[in-house]
């Protein structure tokens, strides 16, 4: 069974999903055959604030779920906000198998490397 709570696995999602800015106060979208929610946590107290972004991803087909996973960031800072004192990012798999997850991430990874490369090759003219 393949190990997908790793941060090689985390980044290549968040690549493949390209979620929207964190400026941008959009909650959900749809990427790479994916649906998308994104909910945002945050306190700030005298001694030190947090901000918790809770993503999840969920992969529907003919109506039923094949997997679903949270991704969880997690950044903590002192009360001066200059302090980091802790950022950290974690995965669950709540739904299904973690091979059809990497199975996914291959493919898209694959297909999202050759648009980006296509979208960076110089106009010629």
């Amino acid at each position: 069974m393949p190990k997908i709570a790793k941060g090689s696995v985390i980044s290549d999602i968040e690549y493949i999903i390209d979620a929207p800015s964190a400026a941008i106060e959009r909650h959900s979208w749809q990427a790479q055959g994916v649906e998308c929610s994104r909910d945002r946590h945050r306190f700030s107290g005298q001694s030190y604030a947090f901000t918790i972004d809770v993503l999840q991803v969920r992969f529907v087909r003919a109506g039923r779920t094949i997997w679903r996973l949270i991704l969880v960031t997690e950044g903590w800072r002192a009360a001066d906000r200059d302090t980091v004192l802790r950022q950290t990012k974690w995965l669950k798999l709540i739904d299904g198998k973690a091979s059809d997850v990497t199975n996914w991430i291959q493919r898209c990874r694959t297909q999202k490397l050759q648009q980006d490369s296509c979208n960076a090759q110089p106009a010629e003219g």
